[in-house]
């Protein structure tokens, strides 16, 4: 089969190699010819795996020049920031309005309060759209790691397609027809991971992490009830399971992100600010979205807060606390 991947990221990346070694045909679309030259000469994506060797069966296309070579893929996979997922889609739109796509961006849209699988529907009009999250390193990934994740999709001939482009021994899926609630699970995940950061660069007690931790599970889970079709989402890999991993590990950039905001260290010109920038949108995204069922998010509200005002972090966490 022939598959194309949007973005040359680590997770655009990662997802190519697997995806190589089940015999697919892998064309992998990047914008920086420094990286496409690398990919297609030297086998390596520099920028992220520089001592991972690529499969000769995936190549790297120019997507400002070649957005043609879509045509005809079996599948595409778009790995890409929410923040660009709208200006890349209308770039490509008159070659993918027919082809099944998978979404692993992780963001909604603001103020249009659309999730990357609708955005994608909207530009193109294709409805065979889908989405996918779960606790997914991308160099875990990459390394052969045994790695999980929540599929999210509504159309049985495309699922059997996308079954067998996965189909290798260290990747296992469970599936849901709520495409749009995978993906809130996964700008929840980050939220909340933010959240954890600062709450953790006050405390270094097992039972303070854990205990808060699961007020913001709890949170999620009201969330996730009002919005979510498939009641059973909170179960699933996207849910539990990347929450859990993105909270509680040092290689997740949001944690990192809170940790660095709750002990003061954030400096805006060392760090990447589109991270922030692209979190904001999706706090003030899902704040509304709360809103809009009268749920109360005081987390989500205390993470916007702390990013808004990086001052008095502390004060606001524990004025946070006494509100439980």
């Amino acid at each position: 089969m022939k598959i194309s991947i949007v973005g040359a990221g680590s997770f655009g990346t990662s997802l190519a190699k697997v995806i190589s070694e089940n015999n697919c045909s892998v064309n992998l679309f990047a914008r920086n010819k420094e990286v496409i030259d690398c990919i297609n000469n030297k086998r390596v994506n520099k920028n992220y795996f520089p001592s991972v060797v690529l499969n000769k069966n995936i190549q790297c296309i120019n997507i400002l020049e070649d957005s043609a070579e879509l045509v005809g893929s079996d599948f595409i996979f778009f790995a890409l920031p929410s923040g660009v997922t709208r200006e890349v889609v209308e770039s490509v739109n008159v070659n993918i309005n027919n082809i099944p796509i998978l979404s692993t961006s992780k963001g909604i849209e603001f103020p249009s309060l659309l999730t990357m699988s609708e955005v994608i529907k909207e530009v193109t009009g294709n409805r065979r759209v889908y989405s996918f999250s779960g606790p997914t390193f991308a160099d875990e990934i990459m390394n052969g790691s045994f790695t999980s994740a929540t599929i999210g999709i509504d159309h049985d001939e495309d699922l059997e397609v996308l079954k067998k482009i996965l189909d290798l021994p260290n990747l296992i899926f469970d599936y849901t027809n709520d495409i749009s609630g995978v993906e809130l699970c996964g700008v929840l995940k980050n939220i909340y991971s933010i959240a954890a950061g600062i709450f953790d660069s006050f405390s270094n007690s097992n039972n303070e992490h854990h205990a808060f931790l699961n007020l913001c599970f709890k949170e999620m889970h009201y969330i996730l009830s009002e919005y979510s079709v498939d009641k059973d989402l909170i179960l699933r890999f996207c849910a539990f399971g990347d929450f859990s991993m993105t909270t509680n590990s040092d290689k997740s950039r949001n944690r990192t992100l809170g940790l660095m905001v709750g002990k003061g260290m954030l400096n805006l010109n060392e760090f990447n600010p589109s991270i922030i920038f692209e979190g904001l949108k999706s706090i003030n995204a899902i704040e509304k979205k709360c809103e809009n069922k009268n749920i109360k998010v005081p987390i989500v509200s205390f993470v916007k807060e702390s990013l808004d005002d990086i001052e008095g972090v502390k004060l606001k966490l524990n004025k946070l606390l006494r509100e439980f």
